[in-house]
């Protein structure tokens, strides 16, 4: 069966390069058998996008098209940028091009608002729920009765049901996503730094931070692949021209051990590599940080989200601001590591917190030496299945009834965790910052670059 796999546009260029459609090339491997094509939107400006698409239908003339949504939108408040607004008009250039294709949703954007999406876009004939390396190739033996395959949804009788919940896939099991022509060429993704092109070493998250969509998306338990097979992937991006990558483990050093094993792996092959990864901060140790830079590790996220032991228990973080500090002086201990740490500004933050908060936006660089910054600080995107989000319906922030799939852009401001009496104040939080990063950071950056034998 021809099977076309399409990545939705987010409707701007973002970064000197797209992000890689890792999760389509997943589900083409798992596509074994079928005639498969991989076209991802974001290579080209929206317009030429969706000539491309046109131009592609029509010479493929594929039976099934897939399209996939990653990104709902920025999530950030001070850049509330909708990409959703750009799945519509493709999935109706998709079925005036072919009229008779079945369209196929998915992808965690799609995961997130499955219901709501299927009910918007009439084009959709069905839509696959989280991931789709069983369910996809099984709806293609189904297409006629699509309600026989678990973990879809679909319409019936003017409604919109889903077939039933589904196992995760054993992840270890999946075979190495092809990343070579005919299906996608690796090129127009090569000239980031290299945190666009993703690797995953595993599945799955054991965190329960307040405000994340991630233990619903990928499971509250981390499904492993060995590390002897991660490696082989790393040579595979290696031979193809990527010697920078980022692992998209929603955390990699979880459990410990695995990351160890993974580290070791690539420095006993003797590899050449720079990456980047999330660490999280409780699990984040001197010996394992070492190790992780001596196997080419660059940058290192943390996102502690809160400044103050009292929002970091509020969010569910499991650890206190010893841990911060703890993990910005091993960062500052690491020659030539970087680190980037993400911080939110709650509702009802009292002026300490707030203060707290700065501290660290001007602290971080300070200490690591320009090595360090904070480059995330914003409000939380209200988002389903999430104790925040049961938190702000209980709060009057939210109602019972609102969704949080907005209609447009406009709709976005009203989905952040934030109260509108503190508009004013959140208004000057946002000036104070921007100033901070437009002015006194780089004045900050330069001054340590004078002071070059101080520099690690």
């Amino acid at each position: 069966m021809k099977v076309l796999l399409v990545q939705a546009h987010l409707g701007r260029k973002e970064g000197p390069a797209p992000v890689f459609p890792l999760g389509l090339c997943y589900l083409a491997a798992a596509l074994a058998g079928h005639a498969v094509r991989l076209l991802d939107l974001n290579v080209w400006e929206l317009d030429e996008a969706r000539a491309r698409l046109k131009q592609a239908l029509q010479d493929f003339q594929p039976e099934v098209a897939g399209l996939s949504i990653r990104n709902i939108d920025t999530t950030q408040r001070g850049d509330s940028f909708y990409y959703f607004k750009t799945v519509a008009p493709t999935a109706r250039l998709i079925k005036a091009t072919l009229p008779r294709v079945n369209l196929v949703a998915g992808g965690p954007g799609f995961s997130m608002f499955a219901g709501p999406i299927l009910e918007r876009i009439p084009e959709f004939n069905v839509g696959v729920m989280l991931e789709g390396e069983e369910s996809f190739p099984e709806l293609l033996q189904h297409l006629d009765h699509p309600e026989q395959v678990r973990g879809l949804y679909l319409r019936r009788d003017g409604r919109v049901l889903c077939t039933g919940a589904r196992p995760l896939p054993d992840f270890g099991r999946l075979p190495i996503p092809r990343r070579e022509p005919p299906l996608i060429a690796l090129r127009p993704y090569l000239p980031g730094d290299g945190s666009n092109i993703g690797l995953q070493s595993k599945r799955g998250c054991a965190e329960a931070c307040a405000y994340c969509s991630y233990p619903m998306l990928s499971g509250s338990r981390s499904r492993l692949r060995a590390p002897a097979q991660v490696v082989d992937e790393i040579e595979y991006l290696q031979r193809l021209g990527a010697s920078r990558f980022s692992f998209v483990d929603n955390v990699f050093n979880q459990p410990p051990a695995h990351a160890r094993d993974i580290c070791a792996e690539i420095i006993r092959r003797g590899l050449r590599v720079e990456w980047s990864a999330w660490f999280e901060i409780g699990d984040t140790t001197e010996d394992l940080v070492r190790l992780a830079r001596q196997a080419g590790c660059v940058h290192i996220g943390f996102s502690p989200d809160a400044a103050s032991d009292a929002g970091l228990a509020r969010l569910q973080k499991g650890i206190t601001t010893r841990d911060i500090d703890r993990s910005v002086r091993i960062v500052g201990r690491c020659r030539g590591l970087k680190a980037g740490y993400n911080f939110f500004i709650l509702p009802d933050m009292r002026w300490q917190e707030l203060w707290q908060t700065f501290s660290y936006f001007v602290r971080i660089p300070w200490l690591l030496r320009g090595r360090g910054r904070v480059f995330g600080l914003g409000w939380i995107r209200i988002e389903p299945e999430t104790l925040i989000h049961r938190q702000a319906i209980a709060e009057g922030i939210l109602r019972p009834d609102t969704e949080l799939l907005p209609a447009d852009e406009q709709g976005l401001s009203g989905l952040f965790y934030c109260r509108p009496s503190t508009r004013r104040r959140d208004a000057l939080i946002l000036r104070v910052f921007r100033g901070i990063e437009g002015g006194l950071k780089p004045a900050l950056k330069a001054w340590l670059r004078k002071l070059r034998p101080w520099r690690t």
